[in-house]
């Protein structure tokens, strides 16, 4: 939450605001820590999108719902703060392993700010994904939910599952404008 802090203030005008720290995860380290986050904005391909790639394959881990599913594929994650018009945004990227872009998660005021920062507190720093950098072109066709992830032990495996939440006031007008920034539309 606080890292486009550490930004503000530090670059001029004409140069970006936006900061992006690349790490290398594994699906269990992401599904363990979604699970405390709370309220966030979550972009995902849609049902029909999501089924025509194959399906990922993480040993140890199931997700719930098929929008969950790209979720498994990831294999690096890039956490980006931007100060914008509309204010400071974070977001984090979940690239697989061919460098696509697989989903995107929002910080929204809602979220548990403490659990963002300790997100991926033990992961792996890296460059870069090994191939192309994630786009809004890799977004095209998602959706956006509202939801907060959960995680559970099932029979030996961890099983993410989401809900739609209800969020404060703020929280419900910043996920709006995320949305309409990346043109996507807010649906359950």
């Amino acid at each position: 939450m606080f890292g486009w802090l550490a930004s503000f203030g530090v670059h001029s005008r004409a140069r970006s605001t936006t900061t992006v720290r690349w790490l290398a995860i594994t699906p269990r380290t992401l599904l363990e820590g979604l699970g405390q986050l709370g309220g966030v904005l979550y972009l995902a391909p849609s049902f029909a999108a999501s089924c025509q790639a194959d399906l990922p394959s993480s040993p140890g881990c199931l997700v719930e719902s098929a929008d969950l599913a790209p979720l498994l594929s990831t294999r690096y994650v890039g956490v980006t703060c931007a100060v914008t018009c509309e204010g400071p945004r974070e977001w984090i990227d979940c690239i697989g392993a061919d460098g696509e872009t697989l989903a995107r998660i929002y910080l929204l005021p809602d979220t548990d700010y403490l659990a963002w920062d300790g997100l991926f507190v033990d992961a792996l720093p890296i460059d870069g994904p090994p191939c192309r950098l994630p786009d809004r072109d890799g977004l095209r066709g998602c959706r956006a939910r509202v939801l907060s992830f959960s995680r559970r032990r099932l029979g030996g495996f961890d099983m993410l599952s989401a809900t739609d939440v209800c969020i404060s006031v703020l929280g419900r007008g910043v996920a709006r404008d995320i949305a309409v920034s990346e043109s996507i539309a807010i649906g359950g």
